[in-house]
């Protein structure tokens, strides 16, 4: 139902199929998106979120927090949905992997600077320090974010350093490395919603319509609604799933725009729990048909 006062204004009422419920408010979000209509002020606020990212073009990499995923030969973790917190989990990653905390241009200094002193830094601007093993300490920070469960791996990582710091008697480390493990855990928590659905299982849900024997498919990998419509018939079920699977290597970015349809998905499917087929490894085309019981869908309408 339009809110009060804006029916009178409508010039045109027109109206798109789906087979679903789900397939409706996936649409919707979409048109809103779209259109941003005056009247609906919901689902429209992205400037929030954020990106943890690391651009690979110079020889010592930095961590760095930006409103867009970096293009090109980089890194991006997101989108994140607090900058302040980003930007913690950023230092906190620098310090913990001794990496650059300066900006992207290096300096070369006849003398470390103070994270340098203090064994913050492995400070490659002093010149000699070779990229490649730069280049280890980096990946060893990013990798954290390559699976499920960031937060975990992070955190097993302080207790084995913990442990090697009490076993060698340097409890002043120990305690240290306690508190930052702590601080950390918080912090990961907070931003993990988005990076687990980053790393999803890629999977194939049909939603049925309310009454009919007719299905929505929807395409689900890396986090992202691929692809979505009305159940297809066979061959085009086994060609669409085959591209929903084909993506551009690396770590891609979801962008911030499609978070609201990250949480429409993910709220509907945990609450109706509809059939749903892992798509990983790829199905054989037996195993799809099967599991789509070879129907292809017609539209009904759905508001």
């Amino acid at each position: 139902c339009a809110p009060a006062g804006w029916t009178e204004r409508a010039e045109i009422v027109d109206y798109r199929p789906t087979n679903s419920e789900l397939g409706a408010l996936v649409l919707e979000n979409r048109l809103i998106k779209q259109w941003r209509p005056a009247g609906n002020k919901a689902l429209k606020r992205t400037d929030r979120y954020c990106y943890l990212r690391c651009r690979l073009d110079i020889p010592y990499p930095v961590l760095e927090v930006a409103a867009e995923p970096a293009a090109g030969h980089a890194v991006n973790v997101g989108p994140l949905g607090s900058r302040a917190l980003a930007s913690e989990l950023a230092d906190q990653l620098t310090s913990l992997y001794r990496l650059r905390h300066c900006g992207r241009k290096l300096k070369v200094r006849e003398h470390p600077s103070a994270y340098g002193q203090m064994g913050r830094c492995v400070s490659p601007c002093l010149g000699d320090l070779d990229p490649n093993a730069y280049r280890r300490q980096l990946d060893m920070a990013l990798g954290h974010f390559e699976e499920p469960g960031a937060g975990e791996a992070l955190v097993e990582e302080l207790d084995r350093r913990m442990v090697e710091a009490a076993q060698d008697q340097l409890y002043e480390r120990a305690a240290a490395l306690l508190r930052r493990k702590e601080r950390l855990a918080w912090v990961v928590d907070r931003l993990d919603g988005v990076l687990r659905a980053t790393h999803s299982t890629p999977r194939l849900v049909l939603a049925q319509h309310p009454v009919k024997e007719r299905f929505d498919a929807f395409w689900i990998v890396a986090g992202r609604l691929v692809d979505w419509g009305s159940l297809p018939g066979a061959s085009e079920l086994v060609d669409r799933t085959a591209a929903a699977l084909t993506r551009p290597p690396g770590r891609a970015a979801i962008p911030a725009d499609e978070i609201d349809e990250i949480r429409i998905v993910a709220s509907w499917v945990a609450e109706h729990e509809p059939p749903t087929l892992t798509l990983d490894p790829m199905p054989t085309a037996e195993a799809l048909l099967r599991f789509s019981g070879c129907r292809a869908s017609s539209p009904a309408m759905s508001a």
